[in-house]
C-alpha cells in the first residue's frame, strides 16, 4: 500500500489544489484516477441533520429522520462526560447509517454574553466544563469509527455581523478562556477535524490566522487532523492555506483555484502548504469507516430512550421551596401555557433536527397518566391574551396547584442573529404575576436554551430549568416532576438577575464588527464572584428532591510542583430518603488583589449516584495545569509561583470547603501597570482602561461611501446608494422566504439576514456557481458608481 507521501508526489498541482475545495454542499473532492475517495460532512451537534437532497446551511431544506437530543446548553447541566459520550455514540452510529463520514460538532464557544443567539448550541461560560464535556461528545462520536470536527475556532461569540466581526480580546483571556476549551478537547480527544469560524480575531480572519491554525492549534497543541472552514468563511485561499487551512467549504465551483495555482508558480502559495492541507483531507477520505449493518429504525428508538435520560438527567431543580415537588400521583394540576402544548424541544438554524417522534409537555404528563386540566393562558401570537388570561385565572382559583409553562419562543433564539434582550415575552411574566396572586402554589417549568430574567422567581414555589430537552422533553418532564426522576442537573452557566448585571451588556452589539472583549477573563461566575455582584442562580447550582452533605476535604500534599499532582478527597453523604445524584465540583482559588484572575476556576468535578443515607469517599485528582497560568511572552502555560487554593463545593447548596495550596514554579512575568478594573472589577470596564490594558482599539462604525465597497460588503450596505442592488437584493429576499408561511420566524429573519447581511463575496461562495466573481465585481463597481466597469466588467 502506497504511504501518503508517494500518493501526493503522484498528483498534479492542479490536483492537490482540487483537494483542498469542496466538491458540492457536503463533499469534499474526490480524484477517481488516483482512488481518493471524497468524504461526506453533515451538521450534527445534537443529532444528525442529513440532507438528502438539496444541502443547506439553515437548517430550511429537508433532512432525513434523526433523534433530536437535548441541545448543548442542556446536556452540559448534565455533569456527566460518560452519559454525554453515550450521545456521541449514538450520533455516531446514525451517521454511520447514512454512511456520514465527519459529522459537524460539537460547539464549544464560550456563552460571553446572554444574548448570543446561537447560545443554545454552545456548552458553558465555563472551559473547562465546555472542554470535559466536549471531549467526551467527541471521544464517543469517534469510538464509532465517525469524525468529529470541533467548531467554532475561535472567539465566536456572537451571531449579528458574525460574519465580518473582529473579536478583539486580550492575550490571557484569549487562553485561559476562549482558547481553553478548543485545548482540552483537542488533547484529550484529538478529533479529526476543527472548523475555523468565519470572525477575525484581533484583525485577521479566523481561515487566515496562521497564529491560532497553526502556532497554537498545530505546534502548541499537537493537533494532526484537518483545518474545515465554515461554510463560506473562507477569506483568502492562498492566505488560508499558507496559515494552516486545508478543505473550504462548501463548494465555491473551484472559484479561487486558478489564484492558488497561479501563487503557487510565484512563490506566494508554499508548496509544502499545499501539500500538508491535501495531505489532510486524503487522509479523512480515505480512513475506513465500519459498515452499518443494524436495524436503523430499531436504533432511532434506542436513541429516542437515550435522548429522554440524558434530557431527565439535564433538568435543573431551582426552586422547591415547601417541598412542592414532586408532585403526588393523586392530585389534579391545572397547566398552563402554550409552551405546554406547542413545546420547543431544540433550537433553530443548521442544527434543526427532524426527529421520528416528539412530546410536548401536556402529551408526556398524559402519557404518564398525571390527572391535569388545561388553559392556554397566553398566546405566542398575543392574539386574545385578555381572554385568554381571564380563563386561566379562573381555573386556578379552584386548583390545588398550578403548574405554568413558559420560555422563549423559536423567533427570538436561532443561528444568524442575536436576541434583543434578556427577557420572556412581556405576556408570560404578565401571567405569572396574576396567577401567583390567585394561587400560592405554582410551579413554573422554563423552555429556552439561554437565560433569561425571572422577575417573578420569589413569587413561585416551584421553578425547573428544562432548557430546550430534545424530542421527549415531554415524556422526562412527567418524570421529573412526580419524582420518577430526581432531579440532578446542575447549571453550566450563571443566571444574572437582570441583563444589565452582564459585565459586556454595555458594549455587546454596540459595535458588531469591531467588539471589545473589555471584561477580559471576567465572563460568568469569574466576574459575578470577584464583583461581588449577585445573581438570580449561580453556575454549577442545582437542587435535588433529596439532600447531601460535603464534609472532610482532604489534599494529598499542600504544595504543587511543575511534575506534581494533587489528590483532592473529600466525603460525600446523601442525608436525605431518596436515591439521588450529586455533582462535586472542585475549583483552584486566587487571592482577590491578584490581576486577571477570578476569585476560582472550575478545575475538577464528579457526578456522584449515592443511594437514601449512603456516603462515598470521592477523589478527584488536580495536574499541575490546573495551577498553571498563560505566559504570553514565553508563549506557554507556566506553573506560577503563588498561593492558591482548592475550593470544593457540591452543585445543590452553597456550601464550600477550602484549603490553601502552595503553587512553587516559576516567577510570574512583569507585566505593565493596569487600570484598576482588572483587579477589582466592580461596574462595568470603559473602552479606554481596555486599550491601556490589551493595547487593542475598536474601530468607530463608519458606514461606506461610494468608492469604498468592496467583495466584503454586504447587499444591505451595497443597496444603501444603489437603487438597482436594493430592487436585485429585494427580489431575492422574497424568493428565498416565498415557501416559509410566517414572516416572523426564526427561519425567514434567519434567511432575510443571510441575504441582506452576508458579504458578497461569500454569498457567491455558496451560491454553487449561480453568482460568480465577475458579476460580483461588477455589483461592486455599480455600489462605487464605476458604471462603464460594471457594464462592460
Amino acid at each position: 500500500m502506497q504511504s501518503l507521501e508517494d500518493q501526493l508526489q503522484q498528483l498534479s498541482p492542479e490536483d492537490l489544489i482540487k483537494l483542498t475545495s469542496g466538491a458540492d454542499f457536503w463533499r469534499s473532492a474526490a480524484l477517481p484516477k488516483h482512488q481518493i475517495p471524497s468524504f461526506r460532512m453533515s451538521d450534527g451537534p445534537n443529532g444528525l441533520r442529513y440532507q438528502a437532497g438539496e444541502g443547506d446551511a439553515l437548517g430550511i431544506n429537508e433532512s432525513v429522520i434523526s433523534t433530536c437530543f437535548p441541545t448543548a446548553s442542556a446536556v452540559a447541566c448534565t455533569w456527566d462526560p460518560q452519559l454525554i459520550s453515550e450521545m456521541g455514540q449514538a450520533i455516531g452510529l446514525e451517521a454511520r447509517s447514512l454512511k456520514v463520514d465527519m459529522v459537524l460538532g460539537p460547539g464549544i464557544n464560550i456563552k460571553r454574553n446572554p444574548l448570543c443567539g446561537r447560545n443554545f448550541e454552545y456548552f458553558s461560560e465555563d472551559p473547562y466544563l465546555a472542554g470535559i464535556i466536549g471531549a467526551a461528545w467527541i471521544k464517543g462520536l469517534q469510538s464509532q469509527g465517525v469524525a468529529a470536527c470541533l467548531k467554532h475556532f475561535a472567539g465566536n461569540n456572537q451571531e449579528n455581523d458574525r460574519l465580518l466581526s473582529d473579536s478583539l480580546i486580550d492575550p490571557i483571556a484569549l487562553h485561559e478562556l476562549y482558547l481553553e476549551a478548543f485545548r482540552i478537547a483537542v488533547q484529550t480527544a484529538q478529533p479529526e477535524g476543527i472548523m475555523c469560524s468565519y470572525n477575525k480575531i484581533n484583525g485577521t480572519y479566523a481561515s487566515d490566522n496562521a497564529y491560532l491554525l497553526t502556532d497554537v492549534l498545530r505546534r502548541q497543541w499537537g493537533f494532526s487532523g484537518t483545518v474545515v472552514t465554515d461554510w463560506g468563511a473562507l477569506n483568502d485561499k492562498v492566505t488560508s492555506l499558507n496559515a494552516g487551512g486545508d478543505l473550504e467549504m462548501p463548494s465555491s465551483h473551484n472559484m479561487f483555484d486558478q489564484q492558488a495555482l497561479t501563487s503557487l508558480k510565484t512563490g506566494r502559495l508554499k508548496p509544502e502548504a499545499l501539500s500538508r492541507a491535501a495531505g489532510n483531507v486524503v487522509r479523512v477520505a480515505e480512513k475506513r469507516r465500519p459498515d452499518f449493518k443494524d436495524d436503523r429504525q430499531a436504533l432511532l428508538t434506542q436513541h429516542g430512550q437515550l435522548a429522554q435520560r440524558i434530557e431527565e438527567n439535564a433538568a435543573v431543580l431551582l426552586k422547591n421551596e415547601d417541598q412542592i415537588l414532586p408532585i403526588q400521583p393523586s392530585q389534579r394540576i391545572l397547566v398552563v401555557g402554550e409552551m405546554a402544548a406547542e413545546t420547543r424541544y431544540q433550537g433553530a438554524g443548521s442544527s434543526h433536527i427532524n426527529p421520528p417522534a416528539q412530546t410536548s409537555i401536556l402529551s408526556g404528563l398524559t402519557k404518564a397518566n398525571i390527572p391535569h386540566d388545561y388553559e392556554q393562558g397566553y398566546a405566542f401570537s398575543k392574539a386574545n391574551d385578555a381572554q385568554l388570561t381571564r380563563a386561566a385565572e379562573t381555573a386556578a382559583k379552584d386548583a390545588q396547584t398550578v403548574l405554568v409553562v413558559v420560555g422563549l419562543p423559536e423567533s427570538d433564539e436561532s443561528e444568524g442573529f442575536d436576541r434583543q434582550n434578556m427577557k420572556l415575552p412581556d405576556n408570560q411574566n404578565a401571567l405569572i404575576d396574576r396567577l401567583a396572586a390567585i394561587n400560592s402554589n405554582l410551579i413554573v417549568l422554563l423552555v429556552a436554551g439561554a437565560p433569561v430574567e425571572l422577575p417573578w422567581r420569589n413569587k413561585v414555589k416551584g421553578l425547573i430549568n428544562l432548557y430546550l430537552g430534545g424530542q421527549f422533553v415531554g415524556d422526562a418532564a412527567a418524570n421529573l416532576l412526580t419524582g420518577k426522576v430526581n432531579p440532578s442537573g446542575k447549571l453550566a452557566e450563571s443566571y444574572p438577575i437582570s441583563y444589565l448585571d452582564v459585565p459586556s451588556a454595555d458594549l455587546y452589539d454596540k459595535n458588531p464588527r469591531s467588539v471589545a472583549y473589555a471584561e477580559s477573563v471576567y465572563v460568568g461566575y469569574r466576574y459575578y464572584e470577584k464583583a461581588n455582584q449577585p445573581v438570580a442562580f449561580p453556575f454549577g447550582f442545582g437542587l435535588s428532591y433529596t439532600t447531601f452533605d460535603l464534609t472532610a476535604a482532604k489534599l494529598s500534599q499542600p504544595t504543587i510542583q511543575a511534575d506534581q499532582s494533587i489528590d483532592v478527597q473529600v466525603t460525600l453523604t446523601n442525608s436525605g430518603s431518596r436515591d439521588g445524584a450529586e455533582v462535586v465540583e472542585v475549583f483552584v482559588g486566587n487571592p482577590a488583589q491578584r490581576t486577571l484572575k477570578p476569585l476560582k476556576e472550575l478545575k475538577g468535578f464528579q457526578k456522584v449516584f449515592l443511594k437514601a443515607g449512603e456516603t462515598k469517599s470521592v477523589t478527584i485528582t488536580l495536574s499541575a495545569q490546573a495551577f498553571s497560568e498563560w505566559n504570553d511572552q514565553q508563549q506557554q502555560w507556566q506553573l506560577p509561583t503563588a498561593k492558591k487554593s482548592v475550593i470544593v463545593k457540591i452543585g445543590s447548596t452553597q456550601q464550600t470547603l477550602s484549603q490553601p495550596v502552595q503553587a512553587s514554579g516559576q516567577s510570574s512575568p512583569t507585566t505593565q501597570e493596569m487600570p484598576a478594573w482588572y483587579t477589582t472589577p466592580i461596574g462595568k470596564p470603559s473602552l479606554a482602561d481596555f486599550t491601556a490594558m490589551s493595547g487593542l482599539k475598536v474601530q468607530p462604525q463608519t458606514p461606506p461611501q461610494p468608492g469604498q465597497y468592496t467583495r466584503l460588503n454586504t447587499p444591505r450596505e451595497l443597496g444603501a446608494h444603489s437603487v438597482i442592488i436594493r430592487t436585485i437584493a429585494n427580489i431575492l429576499k422574497k424568493n428565498m422566504t416565498k415557501d416559509i408561511a410566517d414572516p416572523d420566524s426564526s427561519e425567514a429573519r434567519f434567511m432575510v439576514t443571510i441575504v441582506m447581511d452576508t458579504p458578497l463575496i461569500r454569498l457567491a461562495q455558496q451560491s454553487s456557481g449561480k453568482l460568480s466573481l465577475s458579476l460580483v465585481d461588477r455589483l461592486v463597481a455599480l455600489a462605487n458608481r464605476h458604471y462603464l466597469k460594471a457594464i462592460f466588467g
